[in-house]
Parts: C-alpha cells; structure tokens; sequence
C-alpha cells in the first residue's frame, strides 16, 4: 500500500509526497516542466546555464556561503536540467527540514545571478562542453540527437555551445529565468520521512514566484529526418564509438512498459542477444547495449556499442542479425519471462531509494498530472504477454536507423559504402 498524498495548488502546480517511515531522511526537489528543448538556436544552453547560477549567490548569501550552510548541515544540493525538466532538489536528514526548504525558497525567489558570477561560470561550462567534446562516449550521442532530431531543439545539445554561452548576457538571462524558465508546470515532491501538511505550507503557499501560467508551447519534432551518418573524424583513437538509433513512441503511450522489456531482451542486460553475441560469443565489444530514450510525444530506440578499428565491419554485421532475427521471429517464452522478473526487480530495489521515487513521482505529475504507484507499475508488467512484445518488434527499424559515428573517418566510410542502402554521409574532422 502506497502513502503518496497530492496537492493541487492550481492546475499547473501540484505537491507530491511519498511518506516512508524506516529512514530518518528525505528527498524533496522542486520539478518544472522546463529543460532545453524549450530554448532556440541563439539561445541553446541557457537552461542550463540558470539551473547552475542559482547556487551561485542570493540577495543575501554569497555562494560560498550557500555550500557552508548545506555541508554543516550535513545535507546535499543539487539543480539539473534534462530536455524535457529541470530544477533544484536536496537530501536531507529530518532534523534539517527547516533549514533546506527555507534555503530552496530563498534560492528560487531570490536568485541574484551576479555579473561576475556569471562570467566565471560561463568560463566554467565551457570547460564542460569541452570535455564532453574530447569523449566520444558522451559525445557520440549529441551527434545522434543532432542527426535524428535535424534542427529541432532536442538536437541541442543540453550545455549549448561555446558561441550562444558566451554571447548570453545577465539581462536575457533574468528575463528568461522569469519570462519563460518560471513559466513552467512545477511539482514540488518529496519522499521519505516527510510530513505533507507542513511541505505544502512551506513550499507551496509561501512560494508566490512559482505560481505561474501562460505555459509555452511544445513543439513536436519531425520524424521525416533523412537517415544520415554522421561521421566525427578521430584518427587519434584505437576504437570506434557507434550509436544507432530511429523514432520511437513517446513516454505517454502505455506500450513504454512492452518496450522496456523489448530493450531488455535486445541489449539492455547481461543475457541480452546484443551483450552475448557481440561480448560472450564473438568478443567484438567490450561495452554494448541497445538505447531506449522517451519523451512526452517521442521516443528512440536503438543500440550503442565500442568496437576496435578492425572488428567494426564484422560488429556492424552482427548487429543487424542480430536485430533483424528478433524482428523476424520474435522473442522466446523464457526471454519473456526474465525480462519481467528484471523489470520488476529493479523496480522494486528503485523504490528502496527516496531520491528515485521522489524524481518519479514528479515526473508522473508533470506528464499525465498524477502519481503511478510502484505497485501499480509492477501490475502493468504482470499484466504483459508475449504478443504484446513481439507486436512492438515493429519498432526495430534498421532501414530507418540515423547513425552516428566518432574514429578514424576513411575506414569507416569504406565501410558504410558496402552497405545496401548507405544514406547520406556526413563527415566532420
């Protein structure tokens, strides 16, 4: 039996809270239905950029000072953006309730977004953006985005560019904080040891800055992307970095539970068909999995993998029997069976941790304005049968996969040439 309770503020702020009495902590963060898809080509990273400056100094705490106040009070901090959300949330012992939802309140309302704060920030980032550049595990999947999204703003990548960072100035950043990152739907949800009265008294009422409307409009994407590969050329490197992916349905359909135990059975685990026929069987990859990434009107889905320079003809050949024969016959009753067993298993070990069910339940709220139970989750599965996945083995689509690439460029498009229906190839050095 669940102990979740729910405000509604207005229609476009909600607080949540899960009570779970055995730990003598919580979880509480402040969601809003805001991340950086919501921004424009001149504009891209500032989501980011203000989700990082709101610990950088109040009205009347320098940043410093902030960090003093949650390390003594033995508590941790923290804001994120994501595509979709973004916000600021905390873990903390009970005793400190007071403390962190006053400190979260003078943060939001008073944020002072200092000039100087600001430049040394936008110095930081850039080290970020740089860093994220020279992994191609990371960076990789910024080219997927850029090649499957084509323009739209889920190509952006989350940190921006070096060029939109630098030319942001503190004024645009105030009045997207206020005009447009505020304007959000917001879910204030806590789990752990909290009391739901107090939460909404101090959080809630208190907090007029969050009581916002005039919500902006989602764009939906296009899903008529010509099929590309993109290509980062990278001689320097031993192994080549692979992430293949096509569209998807979104979070919202009811089909995302079926489609989380096709990804698990495809290359999500350990006894995945990808993991132990290019890791176990053939030895051509060291890490590989296949991807799956929903949002609210679309999803991807798809497979990653790091092969050496010399196994990459023989790993992309693999892949695709591999994906092709689950297409074509479909998964096995024992496959079946494994995957709901994780699914649930890791479900349930999930909601030992306040943290994952306060994101959860936030995330509930913003998208379908309700909170799923965990136990109502794990009956969705129990309530799968096979048909229902091998139904959604249409969505293996290989002939409409966009790729993106990073090693030593010649190789890889003497390779991509061979192929059947190559696309279009990009190439960048």
């Amino acid at each position: 039996m669940h102990n979740i309770q729910t405000t509604e503020i207005n229609p476009n702020f909600t607080v949540v809270s899960e009570f779970m009495p055995n730990i003598p902590s919580a979880a509480l963060g402040v969601f809003l239905s805001h991340g950086s898809r919501y921004e424009n080509k001149e504009n891209q990273g500032i989501t980011n950029m203000i989700s990082q400056m709101l610990f950088k100094g109040t009205l009347t705490k320098s940043a410093k000072e902030i960090s003093y106040i949650i390390e003594s009070a033995g508590a941790i901090l923290d804001s994120f953006t994501t595509k979709e959300t973004s916000g600021i949330y905390c873990r903390y012992h009970v005793d400190q309730f007071d403390l962190m939802t006053d400190l979260i309140s003078e943060i939001l309302s008073q944020a002072a977004f200092d000039k100087q704060e600001l430049e040394r920030e936008k110095n930081v980032i850039e080290q970020e953006i740089a860093e994220s550049f020279e992994d191609p595990h990371e960076h990789v999947f910024n080219l997927l985005f850029e090649v499957l999204f084509n323009g739209h703003p889920l190509s952006y990548p989350i940190t921006g560019t070096v060029e939109t960072i630098r030319s942001i100035t503190r004024d645009q950043l105030i009045d997207y904080y206020h005009n447009r990152f505020l304007k959000s739907k917001v879910c204030i949800s806590a789990a752990g040891k909290v009391n739901h009265k107090e939460l909404v008294e101090k959080l809630a009422f208190k907090n007029h800055i969050l009581q916002t409307t005039n919500l902006i409009t989602v764009i939906k994407p296009s899903t008529n992307t010509e099929r590309t590969f993109l290509i980062q050329n990278r001689p320097d490197l031993t192994q080549i970095h692979v992430a293949v992916a096509s569209f998807t349905i979104p979070y919202s359909d009811s089909r995302r539970y079926a489609l989380t135990i096709l990804n698990n059975i495809l290359g999500g685990t350990m006894s995945s068909r990808f993991f132990q026929r290019l890791r176990e069987q053939e030895g051509l990859a060291y890490t590989i999995s296949s991807i799956i990434d929903l949002y609210s009107d679309i999803g991807i889905f798809g497979g990653y993998y790091i092969t050496d320079a010399n196994n990459y003809d023989r790993a992309a050949k693999v892949s695709l029997e591999v994906a092709m024969k689950l297409k074509q016959d479909g998964i096995t009753n024992e496959e079946f069976e494994r995957a709901i067993n994780f699914s649930k298993g890791m479900l349930a070990i999930s909601a030992e941790n306040p943290m994952s069910r306060m994101i959860r339940n936030a995330k509930n709220e913003l998208l379908f304005g309700r909170t799923i139970p965990i136990e109502e989750s794990i009956a969705d599965f129990d309530n799968l049968k096979i048909d229902d996945i091998n139904k959604l083995t249409e969505e293996i689509k290989p002939d409409k996969y966009s790729i993106a690439i990073i090693g030593k460029a010649k190789q890889i498009e003497e390779s991509i040439a061979r192929l059947p229906r190559p696309g279009k190839v990009v190439v960048r050095n």
